[in-house]
């Protein structure tokens, strides 16, 4: 897998996780997990992007599947 594809992928679940667990007023805010968590669009009523869960699961994504493939 290319960076570019994992750094994608990451981005997907930056986005998805914290919106799944509730956006602004669920569980993700209110938790250890929001540290890193920023409001990418101002004044949006619940659009979060973690940015360590980014760099994590694309990093995951990378190394599982170099690793997958070989």
């Amino acid at each position: 897998m290319k960076w570019i594809t994992a750094l994608f992928l990451g981005a997907i679940v930056g986005f998805v996780v914290p919106l799944a667990m509730g956006g602004q007023f669920g569980v993700w805010l209110d938790s250890w997990a929001s540290w890193g968590t920023v409001r990418p669009i101002s004044g949006s009523p619940g659009v979060l992007f973690s940015i360590p869960l980014f760099l994590a699961s694309a990093l995951a994504f990378r190394l599982f599947f170099n690793w997958h493939s070989r």
